[in-house]
C-alpha cells in the first residue's frame, strides 16, 4: 500500500532538497515550540537558543543525509534534547517548577479570582510535590501540560508504547494529588498548564544562521 504523503513529509523533501523557503517556514513553525521544549531542560535561555540554531545549521548541513520523515515536530524535540543534554555530561535536569513558577504572572481568571495569596500557596506546594517525583514523571507532566504534546508524541520521544505514556502521566497526576490530599485532579492539572505557551509573543529571539 503506497505511504500516506502529510504536510510534514513534503516539506521535509524540500528540506532535503536544500529549498531556502522551506527551511524559513520550518523555522517559522516551530522555532518557538521549541524554545519552550528546551526551556524544560536548561534555565539557560541563551544555551537554548544556541542548541536550536546549531539544529536547524546542521539540518542545511547534513541535509543530503536526511531519512525521509513524516513527524518533523517529533524529530525536532529528540535532536533538540540531544543537543540540550550534550555540552555538560551528567545527569539531565528538568526545570519544570521553576519555569513555570516563572512564567505564571499570566493569570487567567480563575486564577484571579481565587486571589494571588491562594494561587501562590497552590503553586508552592504543587512545586514541592512535582520534586518528589522521578525525573522521568517531571518529563511527562512537562511534555503533556508545557509544551502541549499529544500521548502519542509524548511516547516517540520518551522512547516507550502509547499506553505507557498515558500511565506515566496519569500516576504522576495521583501521586501529586496524594501528596496535597486532594479528592480530585482539577486544580492539580490546571496549575500543572501553562499559558503563555498559546497565548505569548512569538518569534522570541533572531533567525537561525544564514546557511552556506
Amino acid at each position: 500500500m503506497q505511504k500516506e504523503v502529510n504536510s510534514d513529509y513534503l516539506l521535509w523533501k524540500r528540506i532535503k532538497a536544500g529549498e531556502t523557503l522551506a527551511f524559513h517556514e520550518l523555522y517559522m513553525q516551530f522555532a518557538d515550540i521549541l524554545f519552550s521544549f528546551g526551556s524544560i531542560y536548561t534555565k539557560d535561555q541563551e544555551l537554548v537558543k544556541d542548541c536550536i540554531h546549531d539544529l536547524f545549521f546542521d539540518l542545511y548541513k547534513y541535509r543530503k543525509n536526511l531519512s525521509d520523515n513524516d513527524h518533523i515536530r517529533n524529530y525536532l524535540f529528540k535532536s533538540l534534547k540531544r543537543k540540550i543534554q550534550s555540552p555538560p555530561p551528567g545527569k539531565l535536569k528538568l526545570v519544570f517548577t521553576n519555569t513555570y513558577h516563572e512564567e505564571n504572572d499570566h493569570k487567567s481568571s480563575l486564577a484571579e479570582a481565587e486571589g494571588a495569596e491562594y494561587q501562590e500557596e497552590n503553586i508552592e506546594n504543587i512545586r514541592i510535590a512535582m520534586g518528589k517525583l522521578s525525573d522521568r514523571q517531571q518529563e511527562a507532566l512537562n511534555l503533556r501540560f508545557q509544551v502541549g504534546l499529544s500521548y502519542t508524541e509524548i511516547a516517540r520521544i520518551l522512547d516507550i508504547s502509547v499506553e505507557s505514556a498515558r500511565t506515566l502521566v496519569y500516576r504522576s497526576v495521583k501521586t501529586i494529588r496524594e501528596e496535597l490530599k486532594l479528592n480530585n485532579s482539577a486544580l492539580i492539572l490546571f496549575y500543572l498548564q501553562t499559558p503563555t505557551l498559546s497565548q505569548g509573543p512569538k518569534h522570541r529571539y533572531n533567525s537561525p544562521r544564514s546557511s552556506s
